[in-house]
Parts: structure tokens; sequence; C-alpha cells
């Protein structure tokens, strides 16, 4: 009978490594987490926005050290997962150790990178990438569960990324399909989620040790693909919420020992608060030394979950594979290019009905208005130009559609944008907040006569934005999507 770790998480191996260590973890067993949020840096400057929500809902916070947008809410007389902002996607409550990934990256000498998320549900990490290059250049969003791409189009859709597509691929696809092709690479791999500490996302749960090596197994599989898919010179992020050490400086001891001098394990302490290296010896196993540039993050010392993760740099080109991975594909999703003169009508009547500096920001953000089911969206250029044949299920953010008496904005648009209009816009008193919210149409309500017919981006008196209405004669109709309410 295979052996089991149980929930306690009683690792054999770090109580005899480390007693005192050993101790202090199973000390912290049971205690929760101090909740976590990162704020949305496409919508809000985090610092002013967390000032602002502190006074408004009763918080005390304290930044996440290794974060530009990250906060531990240590006190709140309204809880986060409560507020306005939360549903319309000006933050996303998650774990202060799961963070790190994305931050690690340095996007400093590419404008617009291509980067890969290769196992990418639910999606925090991927919106986090989307802050990073301030949704410029462009992120495949991959996952290899049908059933998790739902919430991963969810989450993306409701933080308002445009440069990215969603495809549900194996991992192990990518390296053999799209060799040095990316600027960066984030595998945050499927593990086997044992970080001493359970969190809302991450609860104890028991495995063997056979499921453990399986794992490593995989993961090893997935990183090769990665250090494939990435250019020479280019960045890997591994990452799990895992401390077993077979899934962690395990994986990258053997893809070091499988391809010597085709990549370098990155010193990364200087993004942390306090050392956290990665482990020199396990059992009977002494690791590259190398490998204690990676971080280790114990609950005990960052206040988080139990976390892994190492930068790594490709310094070239890995070996042929020995073998193809090449399982079946399928085509890109269809789409049409309207012709310039029906881009040029859409571009000129969003400007001139919202006074948003639509041309202006299409070339900022090398977007274009693509027509997919019927529907026009805002497309990332680099779809067609670098991926002609990627399967993808969705990309890009819509941006509305053709009514008989009119055009009628997404709700996704406006809430990414809607902040930015300067005309068609309805300011909505405190009374009917409540009932907007709940997604109910405003009877009786007299909005001015020159909106009459209009789509408007709706505010509250504290600027919020609170998504699209329709304005009609005494009624105000809700355009919020039902997800919200």
């Amino acid at each position: 009978m295979a052996k089991t770790i149980p929930p306690a998480y009683t690792f054999d191996w770090l109580a005899q490594a480390d007693p005192a260590l050993y101790a202090r973890l199973q000390e912290l067993r049971g205690q929760p987490l101090d909740l976590s949020l990162r704020v949305n840096a496409l919508k809000s400057d985090p610092d002013v926005a967390m000032r602002k929500w502190a006074d408004l809902y009763g918080w005390r916070y304290d930044p996440v050290p290794y974060s530009t947008s990250g906060y531990w809410i240590k006190e709140a007389r309204i809880a986060p997962s409560s507020t306005i902002e939360h549903r319309l996607g000006y933050y996303y409550i998650q774990e202060a150790a799961s963070m790190l990934p994305a931050e690690l990256f340095d996007f400093s000498h590419t404008n617009h990178p291509l980067v890969l998320d290769m196992a990418a549900s639910p999606g925090g990490k991927t919106i986090h990438l989307a802050d990073r290059i301030q949704d410029r250049g462009f992120i495949v969003a991959n996952d290899a569960s049908r059933g998790r791409i739902s919430a991963l189009r969810i989450v993306l859709g409701t933080w308002g990324a445009i440069n990215q597509a969603v495809t549900c691929l194996p991992g192990e696809w990518f390296g053999a399909h799209y060799p040095e092709t990316f600027d960066a690479v984030l595998l945050d791999a499927p593990c086997s989620m044992q970080g001493m500490r359970a969190s809302e996302s991450h609860k104890a749960r028991s495995i063997t040790l056979t499921e453990v090596e399986a794992l490593a197994e995989r993961q090893a599989r997935l990183l090769e693909s990665a250090l494939r898919a990435v250019k020479v010179g280019g960045q890997v992020v591994y990452s799990t919420c895992t401390l077993t050490p077979q899934e962690d400086e395990g994986v990258l001891a053997a893809l070091l020992e499988q391809f010597p001098g085709c990549f370098a394990v990155e010193d990364i302490s200087s993004r942390l608060p306090q050392p956290a290296p990665g482990l020199e010896v396990f059992e009977s196993k002494t690791f590259p030394k190398d490998v204690r540039k990676a971080a280790r993050l114990w609950p005990h010392l960052f206040n988080t979950a139990g976390f892994f993760a190492a930068r790594l740099t490709k310094t070239a080109g890995l070996p042929a594979a020995t073998s193809a991975f090449n399982p079946h594909a399928a085509r890109p999703r269809q789409m049409k290019i309207p012709l310039p003169v029906e881009t040029r009508g859409m571009v000129d009547y969003i400007s001139g009905q919202y006074g948003l500096e639509m041309e202006r920001l299409m070339a900022e953000n090398d977007l274009q208005i693509a027509e997919i089911g019927g529907e026009f969206y805002l497309i990332g250029k680099a779809l067609n130009a670098r991926f002609p044949a990627l399967p993808w299920l969705s990309s890009g953010m819509p941006l509305g559609k053709a009514l008989p008496d009119g055009w009628q904005p997404s709700h996704e648009f406006v809430s990414r944008f809607g902040d930015r209009f300067t005309r068609h816009i309805l300011i909505l008193e405190d009374e009917h907040l409540a009932a907007w919210m709940r997604g109910e149409d405003l009877r009786g309500y007299a909005a001015g006569p020159d909106l009459r017919g209009e789509v408007v981006a709706v505010r509250d008196a504290l600027g919020r934005n609170l998504g699209r209405a329709k304005v009609l004669e005494n009624r105000l109709r809700n355009l919020l999507p039902t997800r919200l309410f």
C-alpha cells in the first residue's frame, strides 16, 4: 500500500531535517490566513485606490512586499468580497503567495512581449501578467482542462484584458508547435497542493507519495515544454503551491541535469523581504547549488500558504526532442476583419458618442476590430500576425453590436474604459444604487431628454463606473450582465 501524506502535513522528511521548523509549522496549522487582494492596475492606480477603499470600507491593510499591487486586509468593516468594486473587477481576491510568479518577470527590455501562461485557470496570474505588460504585447492563456476554461474566460472578461487568447491544450503541445516563440512563459504547475497551511482555494487533502512522484514527472515534461517554447534570452517562471521537494527543487534539478548549459536559475532573493532559498539537500539527495537561487515561501516567515517559485533564463537552444508531441488540435475560431471604411465608421462613432480617443487607444495597445459570431470585438493584432494557426477558443474583448436603433457597446468595454468617457454619462443617485446593483430596471426614472434612446455609461456619486444603461422614457434599462447579481 502506498504511503499517504495526511492532511495534517506531517512530512517525515521535514520533521527529521528541521524539527524546530516542523513544530512551528504545526502551530500554524488551521490558523486562517489574512485575506489578500490585488488591485486592477488597468483600471486604477493601486495606492490611490487602496486609500480610497480603506476610508470607504473601514479597511486596515499592509502591502504585500513583493507585489506592486497586492495588499493584505488586516481589518475590515465591510468585507472585500461584498463590495461593488469586487463585483466589477477593480480588484481580485488572491492568496498573497500566488502574487509572486508574475512579479518575477523582467519586462523592462521588451515593449510588447509575447507571453504564455501554460496552466492559467482560474486566471489570477494571467490577469496579473496583463497588468505587468499594461495589456500590451500578447498573452496566450492556456489550460489543459476543458472544465476550467469557463472560469478563466470570466476572470479575463471581468478584469478587462484585451491582448489575450484562451486555448485548451496539453501544455506539452507548445514546446513542440511553438519553439522559441515567447518572450516569457509562466508555468504555475499542477501540483499536490501540500502548502503546509490551507487556504480557501487550496484545501488540505491527503495524497500518496506515488502521486507526488507522478506529478513531479508531469511537471518536468511541462517545464521542458516551457523551455522549448521560450526564446533564447527569454524567461520562464516555474512555480507550485506545494512544499514537497520532489515537485520543486527536484524538478529543477532534473532539468538542469537533462539540459546542461541551456538555462540558468536566476537569483531572485532581492525580490523578497528576507531570504527564502531553495533546499540544498532532501533525504539522501544533494541538489545542484543553483537550485538555492529559487524561492521557498515558508508560511511562518511570509504570512502566506507554502509556495515555491524560480525564474529561469534560457541561454541556449535545447537539443531536439526524442519524440514529437502532436495531439489533435482543433482549428482556430473564424473571425472576419471588417473593411477599413467599416472600422473607421465604428471608431468615429464611439469617439463621437463617448468622447473616447478610440483611434489612439487602439494604436497604443496594437488592437484591431474583428467580427466573431455576429458581434464585434477588440482583438490584439498579434493573434493573426504571430499565431495564425493557434486553436484559440476566445480572444480579445467584446466591443459591442449594431442594433436597428443604433450601436450598443458591450459591458466589458464600458467597464474597462467608461472611466475615460466624457460624453453620454449618467450619474446615478445613491437611493437607486442598491436596486441597480441587483440588476433591476429603474422604472419612473426620468433622465434628460438629450439622453433618451441612448446607451450611457453609469456612475455613482463616488465616481464608480457601474456599467451601462439604456435611457428610455421614464425608465432606465439595466444592462449589467446577469453574472454580476
